[in-house]
């Protein structure tokens, strides 16, 4: 058999090995046991495989380099992926190194120079990308997208079911009896956006009530400034919602800000549902229910799933889908009298 056809997935099958091991074994990880390094290297040579081979290949790969890029470091939601994605690649022997840029036509030939002037190993990217970036960065360096995808290029990718989490949210203010739901989004270029609108809006349809226009905010940025702003607006048009769905815990702590500079009663008057379960859902009073998607597990997992790819260029693309869930907190919860 011609070494070209050895894959992780053959060893794993015969040696009973999982291939995160395998990969580890080729990576120089410290966390492998030696009995189990001996059992991959003697199947390696069982198809021609000198010892010097994987030796070489742990001096290549072994401090590998990989790019983290986010595009923005003051949004809290990129700090529990960033501290996954760091756990990945350390234990895994690689280094990593976070990048804080949008890529696109003004960025793209300098992020590329980045690329090429760190030789980096990988890239892992948070950011909405125009697919021709996307096409340009993948024939430099393997590329998983972490959050943000796009599902019609053959990239892969570890993410959520924003739709699915958002109708959750609609649901569970439904059931509270709330129907006259605003709904504060972030910037409509990125994925989460537009899937969490979609949700938003076919949780509308399919409880019967008709969307109102003027009930939703659409920002910029995701920026508690804004919100604010946008918010007491709303609420100055005339407009009196009972309750906010909001693509972020930020934009969740305005409206409970500004409803209660209103006088109204949080969660009596008007019920708050956020999005991420960051630091400042808990920290808010009253404390804010919320989406949690696993935040450290998308860093964590992306990292593992390029640096398979790193190691095993052969192995099959697949994507990632985490769960959500929603946490039930103050903004929501009536207080007994």
């Amino acid at each position: 058999m011609n070494k070209k056809e050895i894959n992780y997935q053959r060893i794993a099958k015969e040696t009973g090995i999982s291939i995160s091991t395998i990969s580890r074994v080729f990576t120089g990880a410290s966390n492998v046991k030696a009995d189990t390094r001996r059992k991959v290297i003697e199947a390696f040579k069982n198809y021609g495989y000198d010892p010097v081979f994987i030796e070489e290949h742990r001096k290549n790969h072994g401090n590998s380099l990989i790019i983290l890029n986010v595009p923005s470091t003051g949004n809290p939601f990129y700090t529990q992926i960033i501290h996954g994605a760091k756990t990945a690649a350390t234990r895994r022997g690689c280094f990593l190194l976070l990048n804080e840029d949008h890529v696109n036509e003004s960025t793209i030939d300098n992020f590329l120079r980045l690329l090429r002037k760190v030789q980096a190993a990988g890239l892992i990217t948070t950011n909405h990308m125009e697919p021709a970036y996307l096409k340009r960065i993948s024939k430099m360096v393997p590329l998983v997208q972490c959050c943000e995808y796009d599902a019609d290029f053959d990239l892969p990718y570890v993410s959520i079911d924003d739709v699915a989490a958002t109708k959750k949210a609609m649901e569970y203010l439904f059931s509270l009896g709330k129907k006259n739901i605003a709904f504060i989004n972030g910037p409509i270029r990125y994925k989460y956006a537009r899937q969490r609108l979609q949700g938003y809006l076919e949780a509308l349809q399919d409880a019967g009530i008709s969307p109102d226009p003027q009930m939703r905010i659409q920002l910029s940025e995701i920026n508690y400034n804004f919100a604010i702003s946008a918010v007491t607006t709303l609420f100055e048009s005339g407009k009196r919602p009972n309750a906010f769905f909001c693509a972020s815990d930020v934009l969740a702590a305005a409206a409970i800000k500004v409803g209660m500079q209103k006088g109204f009663s949080i969660p009596d008057d008007i019920a708050v549902v956020g999005f991420d379960n960051v630091d400042i859902s808990f920290m808010t009073n009253p404390t804010i229910t919320t989406i949690s998607q696993p935040q450290y597990q998308l860093g964590f997992s992306s990292c593992e799933l390029l640096i398979e790819y790193i190691t095993n260029p052969q192995i099959a693309l697949h994507n990632i889908i985490l769960a959500t869930e929603l946490l039930v907190r103050e903004s929501t919860t009536i207080k007994q009298k």
